[in-house]
């Protein structure tokens, strides 16, 4: 299929639009300027015809009309006009060198042009082809009262006002066919450079198809062109972190399946070779199992991640008590609290708050976000747990802790699966970057969201809202 240029496109809509303009303009003062040129025209022929009947009637009263056939010279001569004077009854008493072989006592005017002169207006009409000549005229008359003379009748043959006219219109013609030249030299250049932004978003956009997700686009534009740039490289950056994450919780996952599995293997191994004593076996069993429960935990919560980002959750929702919710969740941590001395301060906002979801999986959130804040909290460190009645009828629950705290930057992915902002693994040796990927997904499910505040080196305070049931 041949591609259709966005610059092609450009193009025809600027030359489409441009056209438009120029024929409305163009049609438009054309009529206006005919208009005008015409009875320009008119308003020569009026004033020559009122110095006309001056010298006619000055001649007329003195008796010297020698001043008139130089008047009717000087319009034939210079104005392409020819004049006639007729009496009452429309027949042509004097008349110019051009009109000299009409016969005087042919009547040649129309009624309405007579009748207007004799009521002593000034009339003028544009008669056709054999109407009143044989060439088409711009007849103007001027009224005259001067002894059997009615008025005085200007002719002027109308091609050659259209020829004048013709010759304007070539020239408007020819300036337009440059303005166009110049409208579609400068559409070109216009669409070239709207167009490129795009050009260039369209190729880094194969670049990163191509894997290559470093690439960015440079658009020093402040419109629409610079934030779609902008976006494009915002996506970009955030399809590299994903990429990079990607490869971390590949690196990281196998990590933690290698060391289980090696651990299991030795053990295993020891035990049917002999040279693990039988008084150990079954320490060494227990191990196992533990290396197999929490490869079960591992893969169970990538199972639920993907269940959850698949919408395949299904919540089982009933009334239930989240301040007892928060207290089981604590006591299931003791032990991991106890081996850093680490306590934990619950702040009920009622001896009993009822809410309204699925216990199971705000259980898990609970247990994974009390979990990073132990895992995270300094020795002697102290975890805060705290509920909140707001508006709306829900309740804030916040877990705040006293760890090394998140960067403005790590913030932006802290949610997203497969991150781990302990880059070096030195801290959390366990996770594996997706225990707050479920407590997203899990709070969605329920409509609900989940914020994270924190400093570097002032801990973090992670905080969920919940609905509160109808009976509380």
């Amino acid at each position: 299929m041949k591609k259709d240029s966005i610059v092609r496109k450009q193009m025809m809509i600027y030359m489409t639009t441009i056209a438009v303009c120029i024929s409305l303009m163009g049609g438009t003062l054309a009529l206006v300027f005919t208009n005008h040129y015409m009875n320009e025209k008119k308003e020569e022929l009026v004033s020559q015809g009122e110095k006309i009947a001056a010298a006619f009637s000055k001649g007329y009263r003195t008796g010297n009309l020698s001043n008139l056939s130089y008047e009717l010279q000087v319009l034939e001569t210079y104005m392409d006009a020819g004049i006639m004077m007729v009496n009452r009854d429309g027949q042509v008493v004097i008349a110019s060198p051009e009109f000299n072989e009409i016969k005087y006592e042919k009547e040649l005017l129309s009624e309405t042009l007579l009748e207007g002169v004799l009521e002593g207006k000034v009339v003028s009409v544009q008669t056709k082809k054999g109407q009143l000549f044989d060439t088409p005229m711009l007849v103007v008359g001027y009224p005259l009262s001067e002894g059997q003379i009615a008025g005085l009748f200007m002719c002027r043959p109308l091609p050659q006002i259209q020829a004048s006219l013709l010759e304007m219109y070539q020239m408007g013609v020819i300036s337009l066919f440059f303005v166009s030249l110049l409208g579609l030299i400068v559409s070109y250049m216009t669409a070239k450079y709207v167009a490129l932004p795009v050009i260039r978003i369209n190729g880094a956009a194969k670049v990163i198809a191509n894997g290559n997700f470093e690439e960015r686009v440079i658009v020093n534009s402040n419109d629409e062109l610079g934030e779609l740039a902008e976006s494009f490289n915002h996506m970009a950056e955030s399809l590299q972190a994903h990429e990079k994450m990607q490869r971390d919780f590949i690196a990281n996952i196998s990590h933690d399946l290698r060391s289980p599995l090696t651990s299991m293997q030795g053990f295993l191994t020891a035990m049917l070779d002999g040279t693990a004593p039988p008084e150990k076996q079954e320490k060494y069993l227990k191990i196992v199992l533990e290396e197999t429960q929490r490869l079960s935990r591992m893969t169970q919560s990538i199972v639920e991640l993907s269940r959850a980002q698949s919408s395949a959750i299904l919540l089982e929702e009933s009334d239930f008590d989240i301040n007892g919710l928060i207290r089981m969740n604590i006591e299931m941590l003791e032990p991991q609290l106890a081996e850093k001395n680490v306590h934990i301060h619950a702040i009920y906002a009622e001896e009993e708050t009822l809410v309204h979801g699925d216990r199971d999986k705000i259980s898990r959130v609970l247990q994974n976000l009390l979990g990073n804040a132990a895992k995270f909290s300094p020795e002697n460190g102290i975890i805060e747990v705290e509920t909140t009645l707001k508006e709306k009828k829900k309740v804030l629950i916040s877990v705040k802790d006293e760890g090394p705290g998140i960067s403005a930057e790590d913030q932006k992915y802290v949610f997203d699966r497969f991150y781990k902002t302990d880059t070096t693994r030195n801290k959390d040796k366990t996770g594996s970057g997706i225990g707050l990927a479920i407590v997203r997904e899990f709070l969605q499910a329920h409509g609900e969201t989940i914020t994270v505040k924190s400093e570097e080196g002032k801990g973090a305070t992670f905080a969920f809202s919940l609905k509160l049931s109808e009976e509380d």
